[in-house]
């Protein structure tokens, strides 16, 4: 009798514990990450984000992202990227996203007629490229560019720009602005004091700047016709301005590295038209100039960069403009190049003595370079001025 108590306790018992399980509740086995949403979209990296929280555009972009890996490699015809800038550049974007980039370098015009004769074999190997605005213009009139704003995350961060990227080529938006390059007077701070330096543009007409101005020669270079075209259509000089300023004696010179070389030994105290891109160099080697700005305001032109139509990896292409417009790419670019860029939350790397404090920048438009161009083709400055 006392073996069969046991057995009904035990039994009792038993019920009892799997009664209590079955009324449980049960947990849902944790689901597999999608590999394909596993990172922010736009550049993999941070906190993940569950799969109901990406937009269809960010679905979009993270399928351009995979791609792009599996591509390996963008290969790029550059202008800029020499050296050791091409070197930073493409460590940094290796580094984050283990794609590899072969730069071969040249000139524009070089990369023109490749860029033609490969699109013609059908054997393109250029993925992007870069240049001064006209000189990638010239590429997109030939067909050779890709227009992918439109598809790139970074494009929609709004108030970051000075001007927009796509303000030379609003229509297409396939060329597009990445640098800007200030082209203001430079003077001789040894040589003229402080409260010398001119302020607006009307000063130079002073008497005491006879004789001691400087300006590139408009027979040979259309960059000094293109400033006075700019100037003349924001109604700050006109030809009768011109006439006055040739009045003053200036001293021409074939380029810029030669007019900077006179500034810098004190024999002129005054360049009118500097470039900061040129300048930069000497103000390193110590050269005594400064940037001046103008009251009236400045000229400012742009390098610019692209993707290429029918490139072999248009996804890597893609990823790498995305990441190079992004205040990290700037960052990066910038400080190689020693440029300012187009960002306005990125740091303008030029030396200071460069960095004219403008007041008033005038973008310079393709329209206006055509416009110099020809000009410069009729001779219409010596024309002008009666040489």
């Amino acid at each position: 009798m006392k073996r069969l108590l046991i057995n009904i306790t035990v039994g009792i018992i038993l019920v009892a514990s799997i009664s209590a399980l079955s009324c449980a509740p049960t947990k849902a086995p944790i689901p597999a990450a999608s590999p394909l949403l596993t990172q922010h979209p736009q550049d993999q990296v941070g906190t993940p984000k569950s799969s109901s929280a990406f937009s269809p555009d960010e679905v979009a972009w993270q399928k351009v992202v995979e791609a792009a890996r599996k591509e390996g490699k963008v290969n790029a015809y550059s202008f800029n990227w020499v050296g050791d800038v091409g070197l930073a550049i493409s460590r940094a974007f290796k580094e984050k996203y283990g794609i590899s980039i072969d730069i071969v370098t040249g000139r524009g015009a070089e990369f023109l007629e490749r860029m033609k004769t490969e699109k013609r074999m059908r054997q393109q190997l250029a993925d992007i490229t870069d240049g001064n605005s006209v000189g990638v213009n010239n590429m997109k009139l030939e067909g050779l560019l890709a227009s992918v704003y439109d598809e790139l995350p970074v494009f929609k961060e709004k108030g970051v720009w000075w001007v927009e990227p796509t303000m030379i080529d609003p229509q297409d938006k396939a060329n597009l602005i990445f640098r800007l390059v200030e082209y203001a007077p430079y003077v001789n701070t040894k040589v003229l004091k402080s409260e010398d330096v001119p302020r607006s543009w009307k000063d130079l007409l002073d008497p005491k700047w006879k004789g001691n101005m400087s300006l590139s020669e408009p027979k040979v270079t259309p960059s000094s016709i293109q400033v006075m075209v700019v100037l003349m259509d924001k109604k700050v000089w006109d030809e009768d301005y011109i006439r006055a300023l040739y009045r003053q004696n200036l001293r021409f010179y074939t380029g810029l590295p030669d007019e900077l070389l006179v500034l810098a030994r004190g024999e002129t105290k005054l360049q009118i038209v500097g470039s900061d891109t040129t300048s930069a160099r000497f103000v390193m080697e110590g050269a005594p100039i400064q940037a001046i700005d103008m009251r009236e305001g400045i000229v400012v032109s742009s390098g610019s960069e692209a993707a290429v139509a029918g490139g072999p990896n248009p996804n890597a292409a893609r990823l790498f403009l995305n990441w190079f417009y992004s205040q990290e790419g700037m960052s990066t670019v910038g400080k190689a190049l020693g440029n300012k860029m187009v960002r306005k939350d990125v740091a303008d790397f030029r030396p200071k003595a460069v960095q004219a404090p403008i007041t008033n920048p005038f973008m310079m438009t393709l329209e206006q370079v055509d416009r110099a161009t020809e000009l410069f083709r009729q001779r219409w400055f010596d024309k002008l001025v009666g040489r």
